[in-house]
């Protein structure tokens, strides 16, 4: 089993640059599309639960159990995908700047071109997944310790 999951890993790692970027950025992407698509649908449960304390849970969700999750992953990913190993950067601005690069690309492409929630994960998930990519690679400190 272990064999199997060193294999794995040492294909992964031997796939060419943009393709890793690309593998990273579409599994963040769905993370994060799929947090955003999870949120808008429980705002109006939240905010019938007693609205102050509702919203306090809410905003507590989304800008600190969201980041942390997020930025977990990433290391993750950035370990198994370019053989790094340890946390370089704190985990939670790693994420906290990931969501909040993502939340500043919907929320620009909602208001200038007043496309609705589908249509901006779809454009997410297709056209943002590369340079999320990067954006999560190099906002780990863009740089490789090595694993010995």
């Amino acid at each position: 089993m272990q064999q199997t999951v060193t294999r794995t890993a040492q294909r992964l790692q031997s796939l060419p640059l943009v393709v890793k970027l690309l593998f990273e950025g579409l599994i963040l992407s769905t993370i994060m599309v799929g947090f955003q698509s999870w949120f808008e649908g429980q705002l109006e449960g939240f905010m019938l639960y007693m609205p102050p304390i509702g919203l306090a849970i809410f905003v507590v969700l989304m800008f600190v159990v969201e980041p942390i999750a997020l930025g977990a992953v990433n290391i993750v990913l950035i370990n198994v995908l370019f053989g790094t190993r340890g946390w370089q950067v704190t985990f939670w601005l790693n994420g906290i700047f990931l969501m909040l690069v993502f939340l500043t690309a919907n929320i620009m492409l909602r208001t200038v071109f007043g496309w609705p929630s589908s249509i901006v994960m779809a454009f997410d998930m297709v056209l943002l997944s590369l340079p999320l990519g990067c954006l999560a690679r190099f906002s780990n400190g863009g740089w490789k310790k090595p694993i010995n």
